[in-house]
């Protein structure tokens, strides 16, 4: 299940593409993922929803507005479900007397008032089986003889509508309590979701453990401390890390997720979540840009980049070439409603203008390196050369 995220005030840009999420996503996965579609807190925003999402509840989606927070928690809900919970659901959004977010997730707490009978598809079916089982109070004052000539369409019909009961693309769904519990005010979430405690998480197993038999590791949080440290060795029967090995690696930022793969120890990864933990917002998000900027492919690189961060230049207010171009030719004074301009390449202008200052667009912002000692001496060695010529 995945949503993509655009904020409203750069709807008219062409060029902007927001950012995409897959769901459910950790709280620091969706920060981020406002970030790359340059959304600060309070401002509008419009959803896309892709990826696969249940049919049935596509269709009630279409007809309701949602908050991200509300997909997401609705996609954490259903991925914690069974199959025959997802099947009840399906039945207690077709009872719903109204559609809307707010009895959509107030759905999600109330499936155990609910029942579902599958391969039950029509009034017929109902009627048969209340029939055969003896099963409404009013067939049992009736003599056994009369029950063939009983019409079990009707049967089914009035079973269904004494019990609400609705079809489904599976089956039969009726309530077996006339209580509704009203969790969600429709303002604030009955619960957060939380997929991990941290950023970053290990799934440590035993050494010499298979790959198929992964069931026996414990996830450490990172960065660890003792005591973490020594609740998840408890958790593994083991007296050090030294007798454990990374099966998994867990990080709520997409930017990271090709780290995840590399062979890489339990302290390395530690020390590299630590640094991160200790920026501020403002610090991390221009990390982020600078590691996307260098192309970050390995913990090694990403835990150096994280001590030169003064070496990079970051403007978070850049948001397409496209843009940057209009604005520096407006600037010059251009009037790009004439008709010269009409067809005119804004984004290849951007482009061409950011390689000629060194600068890359980033999805977090406009990032470029501040010249090294030794170039800004050539530079000036340069200049001198062509004063004394």
């Amino acid at each position: 299940m995945k949503v993509w995220i655009y904020a409203c005030q750069f709807e008219e840009d062409p060029a902007y593409q927001g950012s995409v999420l897959s769901l459910p996503a950790h709280q620091e996965a969706v920060k981020d993922a406002f970030q790359r579609a340059r959304l600060k807190e309070g401002e509008p925003y419009f959803l896309d929803r892709g990826g696969y999402w249940p049919g049935f509840i596509e269709s009630v989606l279409e007809r309701c507005n949602h908050t991200l927070g509300e997909l997401n928690l609705l996609a954490y809900k259903l991925s914690q479900m069974t199959e025959r919970q997802i099947e009840i659901y399906e039945g207690v959004l077709k009872v719903l007397p109204e559609r809307n977010m707010k009895q959509v997730i107030n759905g999600l707490y109330n499936l155990e008032r609910f029942e579902f009978l599958p391969g039950i598809r029509c009034d017929s079916d109902i009627g048969e089986m209340t029939i055969e089982n003896d099963l409404d109070p009013l067939l049992k004052e009736l003599p056994e003889d009369i029950y063939p000539l009983l019409d079990t369409e009707k049967v089914g019909a009035y079973v269904r509508e004494t019990e609400n009961g609705v079809f489904t693309s599976r089956g039969y769904c009726y309530r077996v309590s006339d209580q509704w519990q009203e969790v969600y005010d429709g303002k604030q979430l009955p619960e957060q979701v939380e997929l991990y405690q941290s950023r970053f998480s290990l799934y440590l197993v035993p050494k010499g453990t298979e790959p198929e038999d992964l069931s026996v590791g414990a996830w450490l949080e990172l960065p660890y401390n003792e005591a973490s440290k020594i609740q998840v060795l408890e958790n593994l029967g083991l007296e050090s890390f030294k007798h454990c090995r990374i099966a998994k690696v867990h990080t709520a930022v997409p930017l990271f997720e090709q780290l995840t793969g590399r062979d890489n120890g339990i302290d390395r990864w530690n020390d590299f979540a630590r640094k991160l933990s200790s920026m501020t917002e403002k610090e991390l998000l221009k990390y982020k840009a600078v590691a996307e900027y260098e192309r970050c492919s390995s913990l090694e690189q990403a835990a150096e980049l994280t001590d030169r961060l003064d070496q990079y230049v970051f403007d978070p207010v850049q948001v397409t070439y496209a843009t940057y171009g209009r604005e520096c030719l407006e600037q010059m004074g251009a009037d790009l409603e004439t008709q010269a301009f009409r067809w005119f390449d804004f984004e290849g202008y951007g482009k061409e203008l950011y390689s000629q200052t060194g600068r890359k667009l980033t999805a977090y912002g406009a990032v470029s390196k501040e010249p090294g000692l030794e170039e800004v001496q050539s530079e000036d060695h340069a200049i001198m050369t062509q004063g004394m010529g």
